[in-house]
């Protein structure tokens, strides 16, 4: 690319940029966002600013709506080749807003139920569920039998359950 400006260009530039408030309403006008407008405006500058002409333009603002019309259709074009959302967007493995309500709700309830529960049925639940311990592992630190640990377990869950089942039947959304 040449690194001097001809003089038609710097007629052009001159005649745009004296003229850019009526370049750029043109351009608001045709599409819809102001950003969008003020690069199609950056772009017209660079265009007149690369433009080659020898022969000189007899009306540089006709010209200058000329190549901005050019533009526009050039920018519409473009716009229909990559829409604003992709087909195949990445997944994010965060949280939505609801997701993370609903999870602070569950913890909560979680909490309230396990609170409720007779202190040994909450350690030996919190030792299987929790920390993964084996019933026998459960039963020898406690000095219990694994049949009283399996009880504790069913009875504990079943509270969680029916606290679940009474939770979901009062917040359910109408569908």
């Amino acid at each position: 690319m040449n690194n001097t400006v001809t003089a038609h260009s710097r007629t052009l530039l001159q005649c745009f940029i004296a003229n850019q408030d009526a370049l750029k309403g043109f351009f608001c006008k045709a599409v819809a966002e102001r950003a969008d407008a003020d690069d199609l405006f950056q772009k017209l500058l660079l265009k007149a600013l690369n433009s080659e002409h020898l022969d000189p333009i007899d009306n540089p603002l006709a010209y200058g709506y000329r190549m901005a019309q050019h533009l526009v259709i050039d920018h519409h074009r473009e716009q229909k080749r990559t829409p604003e959302s992709l087909e195949h967007e990445p997944h994010c493995e965060a949280l939505s807003l609801e997701s993370a309500l609903e999870y602070e709700q569950r913890i909560a309830l979680y909490q309230r139920i396990l609170s409720q529960m007779p202190a040994l049925r909450r350690d030996v639940f919190i030792r299987r569920r929790i920390k993964g311990q084996t019933r026998s592992e459960i039963a020898s630190s406690l000095g219990i039998s694994e049949e009283a640990v399996k009880k504790h377990i069913s009875r504990a869950m079943d509270m969680l359950k029916n606290a679940m089942t009474e939770y979901f039947l009062v917040h359910e959304c109408p569908r």
